[in-house]
């Protein structure tokens, strides 16, 4: 880069005026984040108490998480829209919570107590013990030309 360009770059007033916004969705950021922690903590007490998740909290903090990922969107480079209130506020972008548990979910002990139990095969069900074999992963003479 030469010098022209470097300084062309820093005279930008539309880098000022991102910047300027940058820094004031840094603050909206660390306040929504104190946010989402309160709704954590809130939600882990009532499904402690309760067993079962608040749906209000539950669409709270996925309205929170997609508005948080707007603004660190913004901030990182990867969209010039600016998040909420110069575009649409986000949506929950689910539909309504089902009973049974997304994928990377835990399900509620009270739940998981009333689910029938499927016979679940043990590892070493499957695993034939081999008198030959001395336990170790490497074996020169089982994986010869193999490298460590």
């Amino acid at each position: 880069m030469n010098q022209e360009q470097i300084k062309a770059n820093l005279l930008s007033t539309s880098f000022w005026i991102r910047v300027l916004f940058m820094l004031i969705f840094a603050l909206v950021l660390w306040a929504l984040w104190l946010a989402v922690i309160v709704i954590c903590v809130v939600q882990t007490v009532i499904v402690l108490i309760t067993g079962e998740i608040n749906e209000q909290l539950q669409k709270l903090g996925a309205i929170a998480a997609n508005y948080l990922s707007q603004i660190v969107s913004f901030m990182v480079f990867a969209t010039e829209e600016k998040p909420f209130p110069f575009s649409p506020f986000p949506e929950n972008g689910g539909s309504k919570a089902s009973d049974e548990p997304k994928a990377g979910t835990v399900m509620p002990a009270a739940a998981a107590t009333d689910a029938p139990k499927k016979d679940i095969p043990v590892l070493s069900d499957a695993v034939k013990e081999d008198d030959n074999d001395d336990d170790s992963f490497y074996d020169p003479e089982r994986d010869s030309g193999a490298t460590r």
